[in-house]
């Protein structure tokens, strides 16, 4: 009896292996099906991103020469009213 005991005992301890690798299988295949799916999220948000500064350069063809002649007018400006503020003095 002591035998089959043993026997019995080997069979649930093989078992119980076999399922903790087959759970350790499973999760080392969802964390390659993640890492996969991560990589292809950043790819598609990297392309995002590079249509996002392609459709904003499209609002703003030059958004230096807009500044520029922003600084301009705003020159124009103080000099059209400083005279006008020195007669008021």
């Amino acid at each position: 009896m002591n035998e089959e005991t043993e026997s019995v005992a080997t069979r649930l301890w093989r078992d119980r292996v076999q399922v903790r690798e087959q759970e350790r299988n499973e999760a080392l295949a969802r964390a390659r099906l993640a890492e996969e799916k991560l990589a292809l999220m950043v790819g598609e948000n990297e392309r995002l991103e590079t249509e996002i500064a392609r459709l904003r350069a499209l609002l703003a063809p030059d958004a230096s020469r807009a500044r520029a002649e922003t600084e301009a007018q705003m020159e124009a400006l103080r000099g059209a009213l400083l005279p006008l503020l020195s007669r008021a003095a």
